[in-house]
């Protein structure tokens, strides 16, 4: 694949290899030097007035170059493209707009030898080889030469921004060649103008022509940056509606990381949320990097840039500083970094951080914005957070912090309906220790509350993600298994008896101290019809037959069972 720095230097030597040919077949034109420095400095000012849109900057300088054409010549008109791209480039790289500007004057150079030669190459060609005898064919052998030249010019550019960048940027080509044609439509009709002016009347006129065209043009950008600033305002509006209509904490995090696309450019954009002394990423979007989720931030490591995040920040030209270049969410290719804190009542809860692949691309305009945007929404993830704990408590044992009685229930009913659905199956586990008031007694509660927050620690690790394990009540458990067949439920009751009788649960002085527990299994639809006959049946098998053969057991409920009903 050609890299980006060949693909420059290759274009800058076929527009120049063409500069040549086009001298002995235009020939050096006529050129009055005050008039040619007039219009090379409008020319100039042009090139400057770019228009922003969506991240992409376009040229109003098209009208200059028509009408020099014709005024001037071919090859002149490509002397003071080369000049005023020069000069533009210097002033820049004196105010640090963009990085590598050697090799975008070579770029740019070329690129608009190679589209204006071959346009003005083909409507010579073609008005030499044919009789035009009606204005009607010369408007169209324009119109076709200003095509070729368009769309040369921006398929020249595309492929150089997918070499710098190393990314697909042709998904979206259709709307960028909109939105230049757009300039192009502009630009035209005042460059016809001038040319019938200059010819007509003179100079003077054609001048007063290019006038009010740069007025036209800077009216333009002003209605362009107001309908920019429209559009992030309304962007903060509808995400404070938006995001103050959920208490969801991952809505409200992917409402947030949507808002910022609309608001700032970026290639790749990160939320983090602060988690015990930890910035950890919470939503992210362009990190290739599959282990970028474990990247935590840590305030004692420099290397993970937590100390960006005491208040906003911008950094450009962040490709020339290594320490830069070492931090966590920077990838190889970015240049622009901005950072936001998400803080209320004075408390660090998170973070945003976008990236970019261009140079000085942020300003404080977009550091307002995001500002703005980080305090409406700390505010929201604060309350989300505030409500998932409030909602987490509600269904959590205080003791263990395994679900409670009520949750498990609720969990019974979603399994059975899930289960009638699809003709599924799952087991419960009910788990009492054995002889937990005598331990109580014999230690005290606080060993026996011990006891039951180590047996929760030795139930979690040794069940599924998707099980469902909460405290039925006192001492007893509860294990709900989605999927698992009754002996299958058994073996894994089995084995977690066997951990807990090895395992020390709790120590007095210098005795550790161990339990047993008896554990009950039934299951759904093969033991039962209900989520009261479930729990019924799985009870009678731990206590009529774990406890009453000795407890320290696992029992599987079975139909001839010798109890009462």
């Amino acid at each position: 694949m050609v890299s980006y720095k060949k693909y420059t230097y290759l274009i800058g030597a076929l527009g120049f290899g063409l500069f040549f040919p086009c001298i002995q077949n235009f020939g050096l034109g006529k050129i009055s030097p005050g008039k040619y420095i007039i219009f090379l400095l409008l020319m100039i000012l042009s090139e400057l007035q770019t228009i922003k849109i969506n991240n992409s900057h376009f040229s109003m300088d098209f009208c200059f170059a028509y009408s020099s054409i014709f005024i001037f010549g071919p090859v002149p008109t490509a002397l003071m493209k080369v000049l005023s791209t020069l000069i533009c480039q210097i002033y820049y790289k004196i105010k640090n707009i963009c990085d590598d500007h050697a090799a975008r004057i070579i770029f740019k150079t070329g690129q608009y030898m190679i589209s204006f030669f071959c346009a003005a190459g083909l409507y010579s060609f073609i008005k030499s080889s044919c009789v035009w005898e009606y204005p009607f064919y010369e408007i169209m052998l324009q119109s076709v030469a200003i095509l070729v030249y368009f769309l040369l010019n921006n398929l020249l550019l595309q492929c150089f921004l997918a070499l710098k960048y190393n990314k697909n940027v042709f998904g979206n080509v259709l709307e960028l060649l909109l939105l230049d044609f757009s300039t192009y439509l502009m630009a035209v009709p005042f460059g016809v103008t001038t040319v019938i002016m200059h010819n007509n009347n003179g100079f003077p006129q054609a001048l007063l022509v290019l006038a009010v065209y740069l007025a036209v043009v800077y009216i333009y950008i002003l209605y362009i940056d107001v309908k920019s600033a429209n559009r992030e305002l309304t962007a903060l509006y509808n995400m404070s509606v938006t995001i103050t209509s959920t208490l969801d904490v991952d809505m409200v995090m992917d409402i947030v990381l949507s808002s910022v696309q609309s608001i700032v450019p970026w290639d790749t954009a990160c939320l983090y949320v602060y988690q015990n002394g930890w910035l950890v990423p919470a939503i992210y979007e362009g990190y290739s990097n599959e282990d970028f989720n474990k990247l935590k931030l840590k305030q004692s490591q420099k290397e993970s840039g937590f100390s960006l995040f005491k208040e906003g920040k911008i950094i450009n030209n962040c490709h020339k500083d290594h320490r830069l270049k070492e931090l966590y969410f920077c990838s190889d290719d970015t240049k622009s970094i901005m950072v936001v804190p998400l803080v209320t009542n004075k408390e660090l809860i998170g973070g945003i951080v976008i990236t970019s692949y261009k140079d000085n691309i942020y300003n404080q305009k977009h550091l307002t914005l995001l500002s703005i945007l980080a305090s409406q929404a700390a505010v929201a993830l604060k309350n989300a957070q505030l409500f998932d704990e409030t909602a987490k408590l509600a269904i959590s044992d205080g003791l263990t912090g395994l679900y409670n009685h009520m949750y498990l229930y609720s969990e019974l009913e979603r399994q059975m309906e899930d289960a009638k659905t699809t003709g599924g199956i799952f087991s419960l586990i009910i788990i009492d220790v054995d002889y937990f008031k005598t331990y109580n007694d014999m230690y005290g509660h606080i060993t026996g509350d011990t006891i039951l927050k180590n047996l929760a620690d030795i139930l979690k690790k040794n069940v599924r993600d998707k099980d469902t394990l909460g405290r039925y009540g006192g001492e007893e458990f509860a294990i709900i298994l989605p999927g698992i067949q009754p002996f299958e439920a058994m073996k894994i009751a089995e084995r977690i008896r066997k951990v807990v009788e090895s395992t020390p649960l709790a120590r007095v002085g210098n005795k550790n101290i161990f339990i047993t527990i008896s554990a009950g299994i039934a299951s759904y639809p093969t033991d039962a019809v209900s989520i009261e006959d479930l729990v019924n049946k799985a009870d009678k098998a731990m206590i009529f037959g774990a406890k009453q053969k000795g407890r320290n057991k696992v029992v599987m409920f079975r139909p001839n069972m010798n109890v009462e009903n």
